[in-house]
């Protein structure tokens, strides 16, 4: 009997410690929840000017980190996002970053689209700003290569979703390659609430929809005619302190591109 006992406790032992390693094994990270084929995240570490680029592979292999993680804290999956107020910027902004970066079907070209061209563009993400101390940007497009012509590079974006402190939403776009933002409100949702939003380019129009509802359309300045572009969607801090204690933070729950 005493021997069946001891049996019996090295078989408890054994499947205690089979157990932990398999959970740590299948720890859920934010590839569980969205996929990553086709982004790349553009994180706030790295060397100044030059941010900490992860690779769709990396992604969809199970990246995480402080900054970019698996969040099931409300009891849905999710992506959560950080971007400290005192993160690494690129050259070009002076505001730090937690965004995926689209990418074309092979995960490592970047995508470079024609916003002019016959097909309709579209971003969709369900989302909810968990942390808006600061103004965040949660999608925008951004302009990529010169199609065609000669043209000067530009690093403006052709749009960008903006979350405001108060919780408005805001579409800011670019006149030009070179011009300053217009900004036109498109309602209000309010902090901690989860919302979906779509940023979709047709027919030379850009349009955004809030919870399946059309709250922006206006024709694309034709001053982008020869330039690509590209989506980008996540927590891009619109900070203008540098604490090194807080920061922006949103949660992505879904998340897709189409080209069609």
């Amino acid at each position: 009997m005493k021997k069946q006992i001891g049996s019996n406790k090295m078989l408890a032992s054994v499947l205690a410690v089979a157990a932990l390693t398999s959970s740590a094994a299948f720890a859920a990270t934010p590839a569980n929840v969205l996929s990553f084929a086709h982004w790349t995240l553009q994180l706030p570490i790295g060397s100044s000017g030059s941010p900490t680029t992860i690779s769709s592979a990396s992604l969809v292999g199970g990246f995480t980190d402080a900054y970019f993680l698996y969040d099931n804290s409300d009891g849905t999956p999710a992506v959560a996002f950080f971007a400290p107020d005192n993160g690494v910027t690129t050259a070009n902004s002076l505001h730090p970053r937690s965004e995926l970066r689209e990418m074309q079907s092979n995960g490592t070209t970047a995508a470079n689209w024609d916003p002019f061209d016959a097909k309709t563009h579209t971003l969709s993400t369900t989302v909810k700003v968990t942390d808006a101390r600061h103004r965040l940007v949660v999608g925008q497009i951004h302009i990529g290569t010169v199609l065609r012509g000669s043209h000067a590079a530009s690093t403006k974006p052709l749009m960008e979703l903006y979350y405001e402190t108060n919780g408005a939403l805001t579409v800011g776009v670019n006149g030009s390659p070179t011009a300053s933002q217009t900004e036109t409100g498109i309602g209000t949702v309010a902090v901690g609430t989860k919302f979906s939003y779509q940023i979709v380019v047709s027919a030379n129009t850009l349009k955004v929809y809030n919870n399946g509802v059309s709250k922006y359309s206006k024709a694309i300045p034709t001053g982008f005619t020869d330039y690509g572009m590209y989506f980008k969607a996540g927590d891009y801090n619109q900070t203008t302190s540098y604490s090194a204690s807080t920061g922006t933070k949103d949660k992505i729950y879904a998340l897709s591109i189409s080209h069609v």
